[in-house]
């Protein structure tokens, strides 16, 4: 049974070292636009904005992502902007579980910039490509 949880505050500088060691394996594929430090300061420091998460197999964390708001002019996304750890090619249930949870929340549309295997896997749970990035509506949008 997997679970999403937040990573909050204090929990992400306790736990410093680690989580920048699993956000680091994920940028190895990234432009570098950010480091891991600064995705850290970052949900510490503006915490509405960018967020951390781990993913939880039987309270054993799998994977760790980090995300970050997006205001369009007509929706709001959730862009997860990192994500690394062991799949297990479960992208879907993971998915499935985040967009639940998000449904709470002010959020139209969830989005992820990622590998060409991530597209693979999250089509069969509804994601469309959309140049490299993925995006699924999780509420109905004008434009999402």
């Amino acid at each position: 049974m997997y679970t999403i949880k937040r990573i909050m505050g204090e929990d992400l500088l306790l736990n410093y070292a680690e989580i920048k060691k699993e956000i680091e394996k994920a940028l190895e594929y990234s432009d570098g636009d950010r480091d891991a430090a600064q995705i850290i300061l970052d949900s510490v420091t503006t915490p509405r904005i960018y967020q951390i998460w781990g993913v939880y197999k039987d309270s054993n964390r799998v994977a760790l992502g980090s995300t970050r708001v997006v205001h369009y002019a007509n929706f709001t996304a959730l862009h997860i902007t990192t994500l690394a750890g062991e799949t297990y090619n479960d992208l879907c249930k993971w998915s499935a579980i985040f967009e639940k949870e998000m449904e709470k929340q002010p959020i139209d549309v969830l989005e992820i910039t990622g590998r060409r295997g991530f597209v693979k896997q999250l089509k069969e749970a509804g994601w469309t490509e959309r140049y490299t990035t993925m995006r699924k509506s999780i509420k109905e949008t004008p434009n999402g």
